[in-house]
Formats: structure tokens, sequence, C-alpha cells
């Protein structure tokens, strides 16, 4: 397949001074204000978790990555090896404390990461179908990497985004819809209700994989960088077993992140319960209806 080219791939492009608006009202949102947004529009921005020395660190490492093509470019888009299993900062961003401060909020103490990718959009690259990270019935791509039923992903953007550059697109919302129009294998190529969302080098975006997300093209002479980072509580096992990581892959993981590399099959009771189970006098304040409040 040969990579498609923009019309015109335009330099020194300039951002509207409102082009951000969206993202910016994500600074000083308490936490109760953050996992009501996440829980009701499937997704939330955390502005500003990787400073300019970290992101040149992070280029710099990620530059003698392996890359390969992916199924709507030929051009070497998507990493041929999980980043963290590449250098010591990806491997360091596995328990980056802005970022897992809100997930430990969002689904607990007890998490387990899955997997992450490097992804680059390069100049003419095309727009991506709107679709899900959400594979319950395992798929020819990921296996049964993506079954797990509750999952966070989080991508972390090395570059600014504009409505020219490899844009986010997103459907809020769509996580929490039953009928089948959201089933999580469809693609669409757009929907009237999708919104576009430029973020900024640095920033964090952490969606639910069940939200319905895209990108735009990039019509610029500028690539896009951005890391993929991906998250589940223990007690969300996959449907199916997938690869543990070996020794060699955690090679550069800290010792403060690994407790979040345990076996990827880490489950924390038997899938099959007997008739006699115990109910438990633990509170759940977390379920509370009043969570967004306090």
């Amino acid at each position: 397949m040969r990579r498609a080219r923009p019309r015109e791939l335009r330099e020194n492009v300039v951002a509207p001074p409102n082009l951000y608006a969206n993202r910016d009202r994500f600074f000083g949102m308490t936490r109760p204000e953050q996992i009501r947004q996440f829980e009701t529009e499937g997704y939330v921005i955390l502005p500003d978790v990787l400073d300019a020395e970290l992101i040149k660190a992070f280029k710099a490492e990620l530059s003698t990555l392996p890359m390969r093509p992916s199924f709507f470019t030929d051009a070497p888009a998507f990493s041929k090896v999980p980043p963290h299993t590449h250098g010591p900062i990806a491997a360091t961003l596995i328990a980056h404390p802005p970022t897992l401060d809100f997930i430990n909020a969002l689904l607990g103490e007890d998490l387990v990461f899955m997997h992450c990718f490097y992804i680059l959009s390069h100049p003419g690259a095309p727009a991506l179908e709107l679709h899900t990270d959400f594979q319950p019935f395992g798929s020819t791509y990921s296996g049964w990497l993506e079954s797990c039923p509750v999952r966070v992903r989080v991508l972390y953007y090395l570059d600014d985004t504009r409505d020219d550059r490899s844009a986010l697109r997103i459907i809020p919302r769509s996580h929490i819809c039953f009928h089948a129009d959201a089933q999580p294998y469809r693609r669409m190529k757009e929907h009237p209700d999708e919104i576009t969302m430029p973020i900024k080098a640095g920033d964090a975006f952490v969606f639910a994989v069940r939200l319905f997300h895209g990108t735009g093209p990039n019509t610029t002479c500028e690539t896009r960088g951005m890391l993929e980072y991906d998250y589940r509580p223990v007690w969300a096992r996959p449907y199916g077993p997938v690869p543990d990581w070996t020794e060699e892959e955690l090679k550069f993981v800290p010792a403060h992140a690994r407790r979040l590399v345990r076996s990827r099959n880490t489950v924390d009771f038997a899938w099959e319960f007997d008739v006699k189970r115990q109910a438990t006098d633990h509170p759940a304040p977390r379920m509370t209806p009043s969570r967004w409040d306090k």
C-alpha cells in the first residue's frame, strides 16, 4: 500500500489562539472532577505531564527504535518492539507519577501494565478511522491482549497537534453506549458528533478503550510522535492467555515500576465461583454515587 500524500504540505503553520481551548479547561480540575469527566465523557486530559527536557530525551531514545508500516500506510509508523524494552526513559514512563496517580484514583492501586507502542504520523499520513481499542473476543491483530473488560489507555504526545497535524478525533460518551451502533469492532470514517481535540506536546490523553477515536490527516511537513501505555485493574484479566514479559524485556524497568509489570495474566481471584462464596463487609467508597463530589 502506498502512503497517501497530502494535497498541500504546509510549513510554519501558526496555531490560532483558541485552538487549545478545550484542552486548557483541564487545568485546575480537582480529582473528583477528573473522574467524573472520565466516567461520563470517556476521557480526561492531564496537561503538561512531560516537560520539554523529558520530551527531548524521549525523542533521542526513540530515534533508534525499530519501526514498521501499519495497515493504512507504508511509512515506518509503529514500533516493532514495545518502547520500554528499548531504553530506560520509556521504561520509567510506566510508573510516571502524574499519570499513575490519576489512574490509581480511577481504577484502584492494584494495576497491571499491559503494553505500550510508539506511533509516528508522517507528513502525508491519512486520517485514521474511528474505532475502539477493545477486542473482547480476541482478534487476529492482537489476540487476547485487548480483551480485558476494563482498561485505560494513555496517549503521551511528544509534539503539538493541530487540525492539520494528526489531531485526535473522538466521540464523547460512546464508551457507555449499549446500542449495536457502538459495538466495539465497528469502524467509521466519520461521525456527525465527533469532535477534534488538538493537544500539546507533553500532555497525556487518558481514555476508556471503548471510546471511539481516530485521528485526522497530517497535511503538514511535520512528523507527530506519540506514545501509548495501557493498564488494567488486576481483577480484569484478559479473556484468554497472553504472552508474559520476559526478563530481557523488563531489563530497563526501574524498581519502583516493577509491581506494574507482573504477569499480564494475573488475576486476584479464580474465574470459577462456587455457590458458597462469601460476601464482604469491606466498604466500597469509590462506588458511591457521591464519588464525583468528594
